[in-house]
Parts: C-alpha cells; sequence; structure tokens
C-alpha cells in the first residue's frame, strides 16, 4: 500500500523560481551596498562584512511570492516547513550534520599535513554550540527559500544535477561580493565557488531524500561552522574543502533517494510514499 504526502502535490505545483531569484537579487543591491561603506566584522577564522546580513532575505522573498500566489495560508504554509512534519528517516539528519564536519576535518587534516594550517581554533570550543545555534537561524532565513520554495519547481524542468548546478551558482554568486568586500583572493573564492554549488547538489538529495526542508537546514548550518577551522581563510583549505565536497556530491547522485522524481531508477519510491 503507498500513501502519499499530503502536502506534497501542492508543494509541487507551486513556485515562481526565476520571480523568487530575480527579487532575492534586487533586494540584495541595498546590502552591498551596505557592505561597501562600512567595515567588516572579524567573527572567529571569518570576516565578515555588512551585506552578510543578506541572509535574511530567501525567505520574505518566498513569502511575498507565496502571498501573492495563496494568501496568509501559503506564507503559513512556507515557514511551517523550517520543521519536517512528517520527518524522514533519522539517518538523513545525521547525514546533513555530520558529513560537513567531515570534510571540515578531511581538509583541515590536509592543510595540517602540508604545514599549511595551525592546530589552534580561532574561536573557542564552548562557544561552537553558540555559533552553531547562530547558524541554524540563518540558514532556515536562506534555505526556506532555496530549498522550500525554488527547489522544488526547478527539479521538474533541470532534473537533480540541473536543480543544483542552476540553484547552486546563483547561491554562490549571490556571494561574491560580500566575499571580495571582506577581502578574500580570487583562488579562495574559486575554491569556495566549486565547494558550494557541490554543497547545494547535496542540499538538494537530501531535500529529495527526506521530503522536508530541515535536513538542508542542518547541513547549510554545519557547513557554515566548519568555517570555523583553522587558517579556513587560506586557499588551500577552500580548495581541498571543495574537492572533498564534490567527491561527495557525487557520491549522492549514485542514491536514488536523492534524486528527484522521474531521474530515480525504477522500482525507487520518493519521500512523499511509503510502503505498508
Amino acid at each position: 500500500m503507498e500513501v502519499s504526502e499530503p502536502d506534497s502535490s501542492v508543494r509541487d505545483r507551486t513556485g515562481h523560481p526565476v520571480r523568487f531569484l530575480v527579487l532575492v537579487s534586487v533586494l540584495s543591491v541595498p546590502f552591498y551596498v551596505l557592505g561597501a561603506v562600512s567595515p567588516t566584522i572579524r567573527i572567529g577564522a571569518m570576516e565578515l562584512p555588512a551585506s552578510a546580513t543578506m541572509f535574511v532575505l530567501p525567505v520574505p522573498a518566498a513569502a511575498i511570492l507565496a502571498y501573492r500566489d495563496g494568501g496568509p495560508a501559503a506564507v503559513t504554509g512556507l515557514l511551517a516547513r523550517v520543521v519536517d512534519r512528517p520527518a524522514g528517516r533519522p539517518r538523513w539528519y545525521v547525514a546533513a550534520v555530520s558529513l560537513p564536519a567531515a570534510i571540515g576535518a578531511l581538509s583541515w587534516t590536509f592543510g595540517w599535513l602540508a604545514g599549511e594550517a595551525g592546530s589552534v581554533l580561532p574561536t573557542p570550543p564552548a562557544v561552537l554550540p553558540l555559533v552553531f545555534a547562530a547558524a541554524v537561524v540563518s540558514a532556515a532565513c536562506e534555505e526556506l527559500g532555496w530549498t522550500g520554495y525554488a527547489s522544488d519547481p526547478i527539479q521538474r524542468r533541470f532534473g537533480t544535477v540541473g536543480a543544483g548546478l542552476l540553484l547552486g551558482a546563483f547561491w554562490a554568486v549571490w556571494h561574491v561580493i560580500p566575499l571580495l568586500q571582506a577581502g578574500h583572493g580570487a583562488a579562495w573564492i574559486g575554491g569556495w565557488f566549486l565547494g558550494t554549488v557541490a554543497l547545494r547538489v547535496i542540499i538538494i538529495g537530501l531535500h529529495n531524500a527526506t521530503g522536508g526542508v530541515s535536513a538542508a537546514i542542518l547541513m547549510h548550518a554545519m557547513g557554515n561552522v566548519t568555517a570555523y577551522i583553522p587558517d579556513y581563510d587560506n586557499p588551500v583549505a577552500s580548495l581541498t574543502s571543495a574537492v572533498f565536497t564534490v567527491v561527495a556530491a557525487v557520491g549522492i547522485l549514485f542514491l536514488g533517494s536523492c534524486r528527484a522524481a522521474g531521474t530515480r531508477p525504477a522500482g525507487r519510491q520518493g519521500p512523499g510514499h511509503q510502503r505498508g
């Protein structure tokens, strides 16, 4: 017996991703200007410009478009997706937390062996839970837009890989100006860009596997936390992290549960179905 997830058909029929991306871009302009005229702030290993606060924009952009389509109920439904109901299998949420941590650890190990990374954390370990909590909040603001609103309609047209590459490239380009304002060089940004696109492919895979947004939020948050490893601002760390993330993304694409409906191997069911 197969039981469909109640809101899956509604979710698949809604969303205007092009309008969403345009709206996010337009709303970002004042933040870029603010970042150009304000000093950066160092938090741990990261230099953050004022423009980094644009992480708040994807959720209001998605909410505006959801309201136009379905009124207050659509906005409430969008915001409610911050917690998966029903939840997916626990292993996907564990993967969302552990995979970025493993990539960060491997990147640091490689840099340390190459003599390019130190061993002193830029942030005291006792502060890391607060860092993670803040990262979850910022990730939720972004992922309710990128994953909760835009991913499904893009996947219907371009498939899992296409959606990951397209949305990942936009996501990365969206961050480039703040990264330049923070003083990062071309080599560091190049590695970061590649890793960010690959991370979006993984996030979309986890979204497909769970049918929700929570795993995307957790992975996004942990990806930000790994920026607090020693000497993360070194181009070697950026590039090695990107390579490991690409390998993980390729592995995710071999899992049928992580691929969009219509791109899975025959006989595999998506997160919207359960066998009873």
